[in-house]
Parts: C-alpha cells; structure tokens; sequence
C-alpha cells in the first residue's frame, strides 16, 4: 500500500527500467479491472511526430475559457508525477493519486506475477483515465509514441488529431516514413472525424487509406482548412466557406500556425457535436497560450530561450524559428538528446547557425553519453561540456555583450531537467 506521494515517487523510478513495452494486452487488462473508465469519457485523442503538445494547450486554453473543465493527459511533465493529471490546468492532489495508485495496486501485481509487468507509462495512462472519470466534461490524450500500438489507444475518442508523420522512434515505428504514419493511422477509429496537418505524400496515402476503411471523414490542412499570415502576422483561418476566424499568437514559429489550425479545426468538429464554441473567446485564449519548452524564454539579462527540437524535423522547426526571430544576434546552443534519435544528422543540422554550440549529457539511461557525443566533435568547432548544470551556472554569471542569446535544446526530459533548474 502507498502512504504517501514519495511512495508513489519511488515505485514509478523502479518502473522505469522496464522502458518502453509497445503492446496493449497490459493496459486493455487494468483498465478492465477498475471498470474501463476510458468507456465513460468525451476525449480527443492526438498523434504525431512533433506537435502534439501544442496543439492539445491550445484546445485545452480555448475550452477552458468556454467554463468546460478539461482533463489533459501529456507527456513528458515538466512537475514530476502529479503534473500528468491535470483538470483545468490544476495538477492532480496527493492524497486522490495515492489513492488511485492503491485502488490499482492489487492488478499490477497481478500483472508481476505473471511475468508481464507494467510499465510506468501504462500505470500512468490508466490512472489519467480513472482521474478524469465523472470529472471532466472532455479529455485530451496525447500518445506517447505512435499510435496504432501506443498505451493511449485504447479508447473511442469524439475525434482524433494527426499533427505530422517525420521520422523518430525508428527502432520501434520503423525505417520508413510510411511505416511511421501506419503507426500513427492506429489512433483513427471508426466513423470518429480525423484532422491531419502538413504530411508527405507517403504518408498522406496511408491515412488516407485507414481513414476510408474505417469511414473517419478526414479534415486535411491546405485541403478542407486553411490560413494564411498577413505582414502583421495575423493569421486567417478558414473552413471551406463555412467559417472565417482571425488570430495571433503568441507562441513563436512557423510551425505553431499550423498547430494552432488543428487546434482550430478541433474546436469546430467540437462544436457540431454539441460544445458550444464562441470564437471570439477562442481568439483571446490562443493569443494568451504559451508553453514549457517551447521556445520558452526562462530567463531575461542574458536572454535564454528553452526548446524541445528532440528529432530532425524539430531541429528544423527550431532553426527557423531562431533565424526569424534573433536574425542579428550571437547566438549559442547547448544541446543534448537521447542516443536512439538522429542525433548525427540533428547535430549536422545545427552546424552553421551559431556562434558556439556545445554538446552535453544528463542523468538518463537514454541519454548520449559524453563518449558517444564525442565522435559529432571530430573536426568540428562543437565543445563537449561534461555538465550541464555548470554550462547553465555559466551562462547565467554576467556577460558584457548585450547582444548573445543562449539557446538550449534537445530531448524533452532534458529540458525538463534544465527547466527545473532555472525556473
């Protein structure tokens, strides 16, 4: 039996080094012996290679301003444990997780004793869905990596989201950018609307292909929805010729645009099955919409700025988003990222665009090492720092120039480590 939040702490850290299990026999089994809460939900289900957090705050934002009260369910917490369970932004209590965590407790053993153990993510995703039960007036599920075989998919969801389909998680999802959206098709359900943002044509055919099959009306950007950015960066959104909305951001990127047209395409669908949505209350709540570790500045004098650019086609995003923003500026990049991504050509990417760019490591049995970091440096003008806490420590100590900023980036977790730390 759990006691106390620590407890719950120190049974997640042991969970962890059961890693990533791709499957849903575990899930389908616990959600089926606390009663399949998941049955009882109104929830939005959304995939993608990059993306996907974004696109869900922004929903969340729009229909909190609605007075709906919203459950999100995102990975990976930027506040520990208690920061996957949110309602209307507020993180879950102690005491009702713990209390959670025991209710379940009796059917993860269950599942030890038969040699199929759960893994953290999975114990997580069951709690969400018992937390939002008769709580919530919707849910919003982001997968974790995937889709077709991710922990998340095992619901009916009012309608799912496909952000984009680039290459990451290939050891698990596969080689080819195909393979990848087959993955991602798995969230599409039938007769449930599927929105989709900017794909390849590869992948562009296979979700077009699940989507058919299962008769999902498919929403495509560019197709059924559209924007366009005027020279005051107002963005004009568009539904066939149903609908016309205006917007800003303040969220920072090309890259946002987009997601911020899923979101709004969301919100639509939303409304013909029975949410009531008021435009112009979605306007102000995307305005207002920033997040964690998305071209966050954390710090002012000097300028940091923390982004979460964890796979080639968010390196790309990134850089963009560097040169639209700090054209004139010396700019230098402390990175660090998992060693079964890209990280080769994410560092050859990186190369050119700033004036230094050091490469790190953090406490994850993920993480690139400093060894392996090593060979990217080999006649290349990159540094290897042996800790990121002390290249953080010297970023922050006074600098004369006014004109650096100092760009941080790479996988989620270790931005979340460097958030923790400067926040």
């Amino acid at each position: 039996m759990f006691q106390s939040l620590r407890d719950v702490e120190q049974f997640f850290q042991k969970r962890k080094e059961l890693g990533i299990k791709p499957g849903l026999d575990r899930v389908h089994f616990l959600l089926k012996k606390v009663g399949n809460p998941e049955q009882y939900l109104q929830a939005v289900h959304v995939a993608g290679t990059n993306g996907k957090g974004s696109t869900i705050h922004l929903i969340k934002n729009a229909l909190v301003h609605h007075q709906y009260v919203v459950g999100l369910f995102s990975s990976p917490s930027f506040t520990g444990i208690q920061g996957y369970f949110l309602i209307n932004d507020k993180e879950i209590k102690e005491k009702e997780l713990v209390s959670l965590m025991n209710k379940l407790l009796p059917h993860i053993n269950m599942l030890d004793h038969q040699n199929m153990h759960p893994t953290e993510f999975e114990i997580i995703t069951v709690i969400a869905f018992l937390y939002f039960k008769d709580r919530v007036d919707i849910a919003l599920i982001e997968t974790g990596m995937g889709g077709r075989y991710d922990t998340t998919n095992c619901f009916h969801p009012v309608l799912s989201i496909i952000t984009n389909v680039e290459k990451d998680h290939m050891q698990f999802l596969g080689e080819t950018i195909e393979e990848i959206a087959y993955h991602k098709a798995g969230i599409i359900k039938h007769h449930s609307p599927v929105i989709v943002g900017s794909l390849h044509e590869e992948s562009e055919k296979v979700i077009q292909k699940e989507a058919k099959a299962l008769n999902a009306p498919l929403y495509r950007l560019q197709e059924e929805f559209i924007y366009h950015v005027d020279d005051n960066n107002i963005i004009k959104w568009r539904y066939r010729d149903e609908l016309t909305v205006k917007f800003s951001l303040q969220l920072k990127g090309p890259h946002q645009i987009e997601n911020a047209s899923l979101a709004s395409m969301a919100l639509l669908l939303l409304n013909k099955v029975g949410f009531a949505i008021d435009w112009s209350y979605v306007t102000e709540s995307f305005q207002e919409t920033s997040l964690p570790g998305r071209f966050e500045i954390v710090h002012k004098h000097p300028t940091i700025i923390l982004d979460s650019a964890h796979n080639v086609a968010g390196i790309m995003a990134f850089l963009q988003t560097v040169e639209q923003h700090y054209p004139n500026k010396r700019k230098h990049l402390l990175f660090a990222g998992f060693k079964d991504k890209q990280l080769a050509e994410m560092v050859d990417k990186l190369k050119g665009h700033f004036t230094s760019v050091a490469l790190t490591t953090f406490d994850d049995k993920r993480a690139a090492t400093i060894q392996e970091l090593q060979a990217y440096c080999i006649g290349q003008q990159i540094e290897i720092n042996l800790s990121w806490q002390n290249a953080v420590l010297d970023i922050l100590h006074p600098k004369p120039n006014q004109n650096d900023v100092y760009f941080i980036t790479g996988s989620l977790h270790f931005i979340t480590l460097v958030r923790q730390f400067l926040v």
